[in-house]
């Protein structure tokens, strides 16, 4: 055989060896969040073509008035942790009345950063925060979070819902993405009880 063809073989050796790794590594991290989380009280994750619909429920140990102070800080996203490893930039470009223009950059698992603008907007009365994409070149993505006080008022249900439509091939497995959902949301959840803990 020359020096050529051993050469191509040795290559796609190599490619194909870095290929399988990295998947790998990618499953064993997604199955680190692929289990019951205590931050998850619920899930529903349906799948139906290039849409993906999610629903998570949560429990926080506050008031809702606290609860819904700190999710409307969304330009502090990239400045709690642990949400901060998920949300690595959350710029706010415009803020006008009940409204937030925000450039959002998210990285889940070791997959890569997705840039979105997105679009929030509170609704006091309702106790809800809606988001949906102003521009991504990877997903249009539209959903809410809504809370619930507790008969008592001392919690605050968190119920976030939400509509992934890819405009993209994804190269990855559903049970990875599936996690890389599950730690988003649990990270958010775990830095919104942070921060209402501190006062």
């Amino acid at each position: 055989m020359n020096k050529a063809v051993m050469g191509g073989i040795a290559a796609v050796a190599v490619v194909g060896g870095f290929i399988g790794y990295k998947v790998l590594s990618l499953q064993s991290e997604a199955a680190k969040w692929s289990g019951p989380m205590k931050e998850v009280a619920e899930e529903s994750i349906v799948h139906e073509s290039n849409v993906t619909t999610s629903r998570f429920v949560s429990i926080i140990d506050a008031p809702i008035d606290k609860v819904q102070t700190v999710m409307w800080d969304v330009e502090n996203l990239q400045n709690i942790e642990p949400t901060k490893q998920n949300f690595k930039l959350s710029k706010l470009l415009e803020a006008k009345d009940n409204t937030k223009l925000l450039e959002i950059n998210i990285q889940a698992l070791t997959l890569p950063t997705l840039a979105y603008t997105m679009e929030f907007t509170l609704h006091p009365a309702e106790h809800r925060v809606t988001f949906k994409t102003i521009k991504s070149q990877a997903q249009d993505i539209e959903g809410q979070y809504q809370l619930e006080p507790s008969p008592d008022g001392t919690k605050t249900r968190l119920i976030y819902s939400t509509t992934a439509r890819d405009k993209v091939a994804v190269p990855f497995p559903q049970s990875v993405l599936d996690s890389a959902g599950r730690e988003a949301f649990v990270n958010t959840v775990r830095g919104l009880q942070k921060v209402v803990k501190q006062g």
